[in-house]
């Protein structure tokens, strides 16, 4: 598809932006270890401009969840997020946020957690308790506000939903020369897995930092017992699934177990300006699929990954090239498999999603970050550009000392 060229901003983007610059707090993300209570309180906004509607509704031969994503284009509130972060009595600190993505969402509580750590016979034990990001990759470490990229890479949306956060434990061993492990017990409410009262999702890891390698390599199990997709209707970013418990005509369920794989990896050598990371993820679901036109058993196959290559111009400035590719494959057998099939998006899979792009990232003072970014994506038998700009801007009030 041909490119198009980058839109004007509208009032409301630079009226935003123009507002912010004003101040001049420091950032919010990062404060686990602060000195006292810290009030913070960020925002978004951006332009995005496509020849299509991006991000496409529905990735092609990807069993995805919920409604198909809304039409990005144009020019609006990307976040917003308030809470707080506090040191806590016995040495423990703890966060407490909420945050919506996009004009039409609705606030979700997107943390809220208590976190400490204990010596274990020369080793230190880490901890956390509360609603979190599962410890899958790096990338999902992160919140997706602080990340350098405004897009979710394609194998992470078909994975996981681009995020994947959950109420739970995780606990991680220190061991000697950089190594660690790790595990993790969940109650889930989304995708990949599905909502439910009890814990239904477990986690392990194995990580390594040397000083210039990052290696990270995670597992994932989750029980499904009954994750939507929806083929009609939109609604934009979720943590959260539709119901299956009413038959609709114009919903799938799949109930089955699912198994992640995530491998990852950083190099920076440290007498260079540049770094190469990378990601590569691995999803199973086992079981069938819960339609009116019928229950086939289904087995699909995901596996996709994206490979960064960076530059630090200065602490201020940095650029990113991105390459991306996923692919995905399915067995569905039993009564109206091929209808079930079509119905859910699965039917035709045999080509693999690709994207490309780059990013320039710009934090002109303390709290403020400007991001220009590209994508060219190649999905199916559609190709387009994307553009990109963002404006982020974060306030951030400390208040006392701490508890001691």
């Amino acid at each position: 598809m041909r490119a198009s060229p980058i839109p004007i901003l509208s009032p409301f983007f630079s009226a935003f932006a123009g507002c912010c610059l004003v101040f001049n707090p420091a950032a919010a993300h990062d404060m686990e270890h602060a000195a006292g209570t810290v009030l913070f309180i960020g925002g978004g906004v951006q332009s995005l401009h496509a020849s299509d509607a991006w991000p496409v509704p529905r990735l092609p031969g990807v069993l995805e969840a919920g409604s198909p994503r809304e039409d990005a284009r144009g020019e609006a509130l990307s976040y917003l997020e308030f809470g707080l972060t506090s040191p806590l009595p016995l040495g423990l600190n703890g966060e407490l946020k909420v945050a919506k993505h996009g004009e039409s969402a609705d606030f979700e509580l997107e943390s809220a957690w208590i976190a400490g750590d204990m010596a274990m016979q020369q080793r230190t034990l880490t901890y956390k308790l509360g609603r979190q990001l599962l410890p899958l990759g790096l990338l999902n470490q992160e919140h997706s506000h602080a990340w350098a990229f405004g897009a979710a890479p394609i194998a992470l949306r078909a994975a996981i939903n681009d995020t994947w956060q959950a109420d739970g434990l995780r606990a991680d061993l220190d061991l000697a020369d950089g190594i660690s492990l790790g595990m993790g017990i969940w109650r889930n409410e989304g995708f990949p897995g599905a909502p439910s009262d009890k814990p239904q999702v477990g986690t392990l890891r194995a990580g390594w930092l040397g000083d210039a390698w990052q290696v990270e390599v995670s597992y994932a199990h989750a029980r499904a017992d009954g994750r939507a997709l929806t083929t009609l209707g939109s609604g934009g970013h979720s943590h959260s699934l539709p119901s299956c418990g009413t038959l609709d005509a114009n919903r799938v369920c799949f109930e089955g177990d699912v198994d992640l794989l995530g491998l990852a990896a950083r190099w920076s050598p440290g007498d260079k300006p540049w770094w190469i990371a990378g990601e590569w993820h691995a999803k199973q679901d086992q079981g069938r699929l819960d339609s009116l036109l019928g229950t086939p058993d289904y087995q699909g196959k995901l596996n996709g990954g994206w490979l960064d290559f960076g530059w630090t111009f200065s602490p201020r400035l940095e650029a990113r090239l991105r390459v991306e590719r996923a692919v995905a494959t399915h067995d569905v057998a039993g009564a109206n498999a091929t209808l079930v099939a079509n119905q859910a998006g699965i039917l035709n899979s045999d080509s693999a999603l690709l994207s490309h792009g780059a990013v320039v990232n710009w934090r002109p003072a303390k709290g403020h970050f400007v991001s220009a970014e590209w994508h060219h994506e190649n999905i199916a038998a559609q190709s387009d550009d994307m553009f990109m700009l963002r404006y982020q801007y974060t306030f951030k009030h400390t208040i006392g000392r701490g508890a001691e």
